[in-house]
């Protein structure tokens, strides 16, 4: 974005942008990345590329449920925090790890992306600008009536503009203050879901939307390899029913009287 006079130039300087006459410094925004480790072997390269982004988070977490895969190794060579649960908390715990970081934005990562080196920024900016959840990938809801009418983005490569949807995955980008309205309603169930969970309460309990991000260019993606480490039989859409996953939708629907979109 282009400011004219010393206000601009001081912006710059900064690294920050306009949106709607709100200034956002973003380099003084604190931010945590949160890694998700359970049985697949891709958390080098997910290091490697966080570590070559081109705003560095506050804190690298990385999130691992009981111990499938070792990674003791790697904390000789790349610095993150290790939360390690013997007990499985499927999708939901680490959302509540961000808890208590003392940051401002949060950004959870599925173990099936690598990050462009400028994914960060442009998705913290997108979440900042329009105030809302900014996703990797984005979906229509199941139960939702104007299905048939409604955009569907694409899942990877590049696309020029955002995109409305009901609830959206892979990478979520969100302030973390957003987390209390995903804890202050008991999930439907803990074994999916925790995309639409994040979305749908935050929806109805504080008006916030979900995106699909804008990605310019390969650096601003969030998976440079186009889903490709997406298709193993780790793959939760292999082994959840979407029934299931309906549920979660009437259940925010019926109970919390969630609007699922009308356009995008």
């Amino acid at each position: 974005m282009n400011f004219s006079g010393p206000l601009g130039i001081k912006i710059r300087q900064l690294g920050g942008f306009k949106y709607k006459n709100v200034i956002y410094i973003y380099n003084y925004m604190s931010v945590l990345v949160v890694l998700t480790q359970y049985k697949r072997n891709n958390l080098e390269k997910q290091l490697q590329a966080i570590n070559n982004q081109t705003i560095k988070p506050d804190y690298i977490v990385v999130f691992q449920n009981e111990s499938h895969v070792g990674i003791t190794h790697l904390k000789e060579k790349y610095e993150f925090i290790h939360i390690k649960s013997d007990y499985n908390t499927k999708y939901f715990g680490r959302f509540a790890g961000c808890f208590t970081f003392p940051v401002d934005i949060c950004m959870v990562l599925d173990d099936d992306i690598i990050p462009g080196n400028n994914c960060l920024k442009n998705y913290m900016q997108q979440c900042l600008q329009l105030n809302s959840i900014i996703g990797g990938n984005g979906r229509i809801g199941m139960n939702n009536q104007n299905k048939q009418k409604l955009h569907q983005p694409p899942d990877v490569g590049v696309r020029n503009k955002h995109c409305l949807v009901d609830f959206v995955g892979h990478i979520w980008c969100f302030k973390k203050e957003w987390l209390h309205y995903m804890f202050s309603i008991k999930p439907l169930t803990y074994d999916t879901g925790e995309d639409m969970h994040l979305c749908f309460s935050s929806k109805v309990l504080g008006n916030i939307n979900s995106y699909t991000a804008t990605q310019s260019n390969h650096n601003d993606m969030c998976d440079i390899t186009n889903n490709q480490l997406a298709t193993d039989q780790y793959s939760s859409y292999k082994v959840t029913k979407p029934e299931l996953r309906s549920s979660v939708e009437k259940y925010f629907i019926e109970k919390y009287n969630l609007q699922l979109i009308t356009k995008n």
